[in-house]
């Protein structure tokens, strides 16, 4: 055994390297929280890459953008996202995304919720086509759970791009084995 194979596992170096920082993301979910709040607008393309970048090292900052459109006022709170984001797996975090998520499936139908998917989905769908490379699979796992949660059949469709992007996604993977047995939130398929 050489000296470098016992002085460190490649496990915890790869966690480092892997780790998005709140301030690298801070102000592109700022921007984001305000896009999806108002009626029109776009991501800027600075934020757009941070994003994509961020969540292929952070699964954690992709299940906050899914939670800020289908969770209640706390989950577009900057300060509040930060704690889940720095703490993704203290129980407290984890119980806000599930009783959230909850919430979200037993009310499907709330045109709230709905028309801030809809301002959601028109700006990701956006970002989507404007990353540089063809592995923005977060952002197409966000659009694919996002539009199943809504009933739309479409979400076939990108969560086969997505897995196209990415075969290992599993949330992609989950959506389309649930749209190939027809199953839809209880209240929201059409």
């Amino acid at each position: 055994m050489t000296a470098s194979m016992t002085t460190s596992s490649p496990l915890p170096r790869t966690r480092r390297r892997s780790r998005t920082s709140w301030k690298t993301v801070a102000r592109p979910l700022k921007e984001w929280l305000t896009l999806i709040q108002s009626s029109s607008g776009t991501l800027s393309e600075e934020s757009i890459r941070v994003l994509d970048v961020g969540m292929k090292r952070s699964i954690t900052l992709r299940d906050l953008l899914i939670i800020s459109l289908l969770g209640d006022e706390e989950c577009r709170n900057l300060e509040r996202i930060r704690t889940i984001f720095d703490n993704p797996y203290a129980p407290s975090s984890v119980q806000i995304i599930r009783n959230n998520l909850e919430e979200a499936f037993a009310h499907a139908t709330d045109m709230e919720i709905r028309s801030r998917c809809n301002r959601g989905l028109a700006i990701l769908e956006h970002a989507a086509g404007h990353i540089d490379n063809p592995k923005g699979a977060s952002l197409l796992a966000i659009i694919t759970y996002v539009k199943w949660w809504m009933g739309d059949h479409s979400a076939y469709i990108w969560a086969q791009a997505c897995l196209k992007c990415d075969p290992s996604c599993t949330l992609a993977s989950i959506i389309l084995s649930a749209l190939e047995h027809d199953m839809f939130p209880a209240q929201s398929k059409d």
